[in-house]
């Protein structure tokens, strides 16, 4: 009998959530490759499937999932040490979690979600570099011209918070905090960094999340009574699809499957099921 698992991927909108599960069915359907689960079946239409996986092969920019077309794949998998297992992966769209930092609250069918989850893949595309600075200090200084702080200051012109001013390490953190408070266990945390082919030279992929995004890092450690998290880095597209060279260069690769790359630690493999396989109980 299959035992039944829920995933929930999160992640802000162009995290590459989609994409990767785009470049997942790819290789389960296709099955050569040596992966740590195999498909046996799917449940349900395959359509959705079918299309962002089409983008993916060719090349082209996977749509993102918005709120009109959340999707809840289904798949039966089976591994050595795992046996069968029924995983269910609902693709949230980002917008529904930039939704929640924005109202405070979360919507029913995502609290469903949360509730049954038996692990988090939390999505990081590594150009954050939009949602680096922590206050609006320089900001504000750049407003008043260097001059010394007068009483009139407030007359300074600093345009109105919005959510999009918040850095990206805290929106992160935000939606952890959200899943935290409606998870009545340890929470099991998969952080992939997307796009890993951009920013692979900076070395094993915890590092980098320790240097770019520290707060994020240290609010995984700080917490691991309630997080248990592993840091893998994924090049699901394999390289930079909006310069035409490289696009060109990886549609003439024999292979599709030969663009994948994955890395934890020292690790580095083609295996895209590794994150799933590790939230499932792997070492």
């Amino acid at each position: 009998m299959s035992v039944p698992g829920h995933l929930l991927f999160v992640g802000l909108p162009g995290s590459g959530k989609t994409t990767y599960l785009a470049a997942l069915w790819h290789v389960l359907d296709d099955g050569s490759s040596a992966t740590s689960l195999k498909l046996t079946k799917l449940s349900g239409d395959r359509t959705y499937l079918s299309q962002i996986t089409k983008e993916w092969r060719e090349c082209s920019q996977v749509p993102r999932t918005n709120l009109q077309t959340e999707q809840v794949v289904v798949l039966h998998l089976d591994g050595a040490g795992f046996g069968p297992f029924d995983l269910a992966v609902p693709d949230l769209s980002g917008e529904a979690f930039e939704q929640q930092l924005t109202d405070r609250r979360m919507s029913l069918h995502h609290n469903e979600f949360v509730q049954q989850s038996t692990g988090v893949m939390l999505f990081v595309h590594p150009d954050v570099r939009h949602g680096a600075q922590l206050t609006q200090a320089a900001q504000l200084e750049e407003a008043i011209g260097g001059a010394q702080v007068r009483d009139d200051v407030s007359a300074a012109t600093v345009t109105p918070w919005s959510i999009e001013k918040m850095p990206t390490q805290v929106k992160l953190v935000e939606l952890l905090q959200f899943l935290l408070d409606r998870t009545p266990r340890k929470l099991r945390v998969a952080v992939v960094i997307s796009a890993w082919d951009l920013v692979e030279t900076h070395g094993p992929p915890h590092e980098f999340l320790s240097s770019q995004l520290p707060l994020l890092r240290q609010f995984l450690v700080a917490n691991d009574d309630l997080v248990e998290h592993a840091v893998f880095g994924v090049s699901a597209q394999g390289g930079d699809i909006t310069v035409e060279e490289k696009k060109q260069a990886l549609l003439e690769l024999d292979d599709a499957l030969m663009r994948i790359r994955v890395r934890q630690g020292d690790e580095v493999g083609k295996d895209i099921t590794m994150p799933i396989a590790w939230l499932l109980g792997a070492k």
